[in-house]
C-alpha cells in the first residue's frame, strides 16, 4: 500500500513543473521528424555501444538478434524520455543530445536508477518511509 502511495505522489510531483510552465513547453507532437531522428539515432548508437561491450565481455551472444533489438528498444525509450525531460528544463541542444546518448547507453539500468532517485526524492519531500522489505528488494541502501 505504501508503495502505491509513493508512486502516486511521485506522479503528482513530476507533473508540478508541467502545470507551472505549461505555456513554455512544446507538445511531443510539435517536434519535427528531424529532431526525433537525431535524438533516436544518438540513443540507438548508445544502446548499440552497450550491446557491443556486452558481447566483448561475453555477457551477450553476438548472434542473438533478440538481445540486440531489446537493447535498442530500451535505449530508444530511455533517450526519448531524457530528450523530453531536457526540453522541459530548456537545456541546450548539445547537452540534450549528450544526455540522450548517455541515457541510451545506460538503457534499463539508467531508467531503474532514475526511478529510485525520484522515489527517494518524493519520499524525502513528503516524509514517507518504505518498509525494509521494499528497500532490500529495490537494492537501495536507505
Amino acid at each position: 500500500m505504501n508503495h502505491a502511495i509513493t508512486s502516486a505522489l511521485l506522479a503528482l510531483y513530476m507533473l508540478l513543473p508541467v502545470g507551472a510552465h505549461a505555456q513554455d513547453i512544446r507538445a511531443p507532437l510539435s517536434y519535427s521528424l528531424r529532431e526525433y531522428g537525431v535524438i533516436l539515432g544518438i540513443s540507438l548508437l548508445g544502446g548499440f555501444a552497450r550491446w557491443y561491450m556486452a558481447v566483448r565481455r561475453g555477457d551477450a551472444n553476438m548472434l542473438s538478434f533478440t538481445a540486440l533489438v531489446g537493447e535498442l528498444a530500451v535505449s530508444a525509450f530511455a533517450g526519448l524520455i531524457t530528450f523530453w525531460a531536457c526540453e522541459s528544463f530548456n537545456m541546450s541542444p548539445l547537452i540534450t543530445a549528450a544526455a540522450a546518448g548517455l541515457a541510451g547507453h545506460a538503457g534499463g539500468s539508467g531508467i531503474a536508477w532514475m526511478e529510485r532517485m525520484a522515489k527517494r526524492s518524493v519520499a524525502k519531500r513528503f516524509g514517507i518511509t518504505e518498509p525494509a522489505e521494499l528497500r532490500k528488494a529495490d537494492g537501495s541502501s536507505t
